[in-house]
């Protein structure tokens, strides 16, 4: 039986940037770091995976919308700080008519990310 989403991956060009970006500007707690192994973990509610690639065809996922959404209280707030750490959005915070509010943000190698405010009556 399946409990949970375990872990979600992204491939990075440079792990040392990325480690400054994830750890640094979005302010995630590092759980996991294996410099020979080229790999790096955050935790983010789940666990964020942060690898280079491993191969030709992971050289492919670097640089790609991830999917991956990130949640937060108070959005414009939050990109407000974000921006003064230096991260680059892709799409500014607006409302959407589903009542949430939702912007865009990438990281150093163009990995894109989605920044979520969910309405009042959202229930995890």
């Amino acid at each position: 039986m399946i409990t949970q989403i375990g872990m979600h991956t992204v491939v990075v060009k440079d792990l040392s940037k990325a480690l400054k970006f994830y750890r640094d500007k979005l302010k995630l707690r590092v759980v996991f770091y294996n410099r020979k192994m080229k790999w790096l973990t955050f935790d983010c509610g789940t666990t964020l995976s942060i690898t280079t690639a491993w191969n030709r065809e992971a050289r492919k996922l670097c640089g790609k919308r991830t999917g991956i959404s990130f949640f937060t209280e108070d959005l414009e707030k939050t990109y407000k700080q974000l921006v003064k750490r230096g991260v680059k959005f892709r799409l500014l915070p607006h409302k959407r008519n589903w009542g949430g509010f939702l912007a865009s943000f990438e990281d150093p190698d163009g990995n894109a990310f989605f920044l979520l405010q969910m309405p009042s009556d959202f229930k995890k």
